[in-house]
């Protein structure tokens, strides 16, 4: 739905004129400039020509993509390294523990403490501001505030609206926080959000590790034991192939080695037959692209346009963010790959062997990313998802990819891929029960979703005094 409001000419700020800058919280509560409780410091861009190190060092960089406001933890051992000699330049940009970043370009109002029990020393991007509470704010308090939808909702009007959003300091500063209480009462506010992280932080373990159960006891009831991969050293990885045992054109050193025949050893070694996909399936096809300008899209159209970016690690395919084709692309250029509910849609480009089964009755067409597989009346559909998200399918697709710039295998090399079939009964069972898993820890990520966005409103209640 539109909306709409009405600003006096006297009511304009300096040269914003964009209507999102003006629309109102319609919120009467007292406020104070972010300025008054924290110092702002920037951060800083590594000096033009230089570039991260090709060898783990002691001092890293923080980019805004390892921020993630939801998590208290980041992998600092994991993040880019970069040279001393960069790091001395830049020294003054070095983020410190329990000062907050915050990002202010691209991603807007990524919020992160930051907690620093290693011995790295770390230098914060140009793309981020490092926040300094004074004596009177706890700093985990101050993190909770600027998460806050009143803070992030501020966060957003303030904002220039260009190709890259961009946050400027001065805006930062004037950026209006609520009365600070006293500090026994942030610590009470911190504790709530502490124990709902915390809450959350087990529900997603247990998700875990009933998600990472399935793979065993899927092998075990195809009494499959899958080759051990040696270790990535320089001998293990040199062998030698009769030219006899080379498949095809297949000249690459990754597709003959060892690991793949012990696999193509241990997948014949197990209960059941194992069938090619392209003789248990009715149809196999991959979609295309329209042009990128021109008259194939529209806005909020008819015909959905699947992507690989759809697809959920639920196996599921995710229409909120999905982009519309017209009317004649659906009919005409991709009538071939229309999507039926029910359908497996397997990534054959980039994510190769990502999975997800559409179960919408809604018209809609694929990329030529993705294929569409439809399977044969002695195949159990939610089985066959299992098999093809499995170890099983993804150690052969890996074998099949191409080392080009994007990997990718073709309808052929989908087709070859070896698949254990036991009776269709057996089929319903297996899946029935790594259905169950799935929908537990679908189950318990949701939970823990909730418990968390219920303490954000409680507290964001305590803070605004509502």
């Amino acid at each position: 739905m539109s909306e709409m409001f009405i600003r006096k000419w006297s009511e304009l700020s300096g040269e914003r004129f964009d209507a999102e800058y003006y629309k109102t919280t319609n919120m009467a509560i007292t406020t104070y400039p972010l300025k008054s409780f924290v110092s702002i410091r920037s951060g800083k861009r590594i000096p033009k020509g230089e570039t991260y190190s090709n060898t783990i060092t002691p001092y890293k960089y923080l980019r805004v993509e390892d921020l993630d406001s939801e998590s208290l933890d980041i992998d600092i051992d994991n993040l880019k390294s970069i040279d001393e000699h960069i790091f001395k330049l830049l020294s003054r940009y070095e983020i410190h523990n329990d000062e907050i970043a915050l990002s202010i370009a691209g991603t807007i109002g990524k919020i992160f403490l930051f907690k620093n029990s290693t011995n790295n020393q770390v230098i914060l991007t140009e793309n981020c501001v490092k926040l300094q509470a004074m004596n009177r704010v706890l700093p985990k308090f101050l993190s909770i505030i600027l998460k806050t939808s009143f803070l992030q909702n501020q966060m957003k009007r303030q904002y220039i609206q260009t190709t890259i959003p961009k946050l400027a300091i001065e805006r930062i500063k004037e950026l209006q926080i609520p009365q600070i209480p006293n500090k026994q009462i942030q610590q009470q506010i911190i504790d709530i959000m502490d124990n709902a992280y915390k809450v959350k932080k087990d529900k997603e373990q247990q998700a875990q590790e009933l998600l990472d159960s399935i793979d065993e006891y899927l092998l075990g009831e195809l009494g499959i034991t899958m080759p051990q991969k040696a270790n990535n050293t320089l001998d293990s990885r040199i062998f030698t192939q009769k030219i006899s045992a080379l498949s095809g054109s297949r000249f690459d050193p990754s597709y003959h080695q060892k690991y793949y025949q012990d696999l193509e050893k241990a997948l014949q070694k197990g209960k059941y037959p194992l069938e090619r996909l392209k003789d248990i399936t009715n149809f196999i096809a991959s979609g295309a692209t329209p042009k990128s300008k021109g008259e194939d899209y529209e806005e909020n159209g008819k015909y959905y346009f699947l992507r690989l970016v759809n697809f959920t690690q639920n196996l599921e395919v995710d229409l909120e963010n999905v982009i519309f084709v017209k009317e004649h692309i659906y009919n005409i250029d991709l009538s071939r790959v229309r999507v039926k509910r029910g359908d497996i849609l397997f990534g054959i480009a980039g994510s190769i062997g990502k999975i997800a089964q559409y179960n919408y009755d809604l018209p809609a067409v694929i990329n030529q990313a993705i294929a569409i597989l439809r399977f044969k009346k002695n195949v159990f559909n939610d089985f066959i998802l299992c098999i093809l998200s499995s170890n099983i399918t993804k150690n052969q697709t890996s074998r099949l990819q191409r080392p080009v710039a994007q990997l990718n295998i073709n309808i052929q090399e989908l087709e070859s891929l070896k698949i254990p079939l036991p009776p269709l009964l057996i089929q319903e069972q297996i899946a029935d029960e790594i259905t169950h898993r799935r929908d537990k820890a679908k189950k318990l990520q949701q939970e823990a979703k909730e418990i968390l966005e219920s303490a954000k409103k409680e507290v964001e209640k305590m803070i605004l005094g509502g």
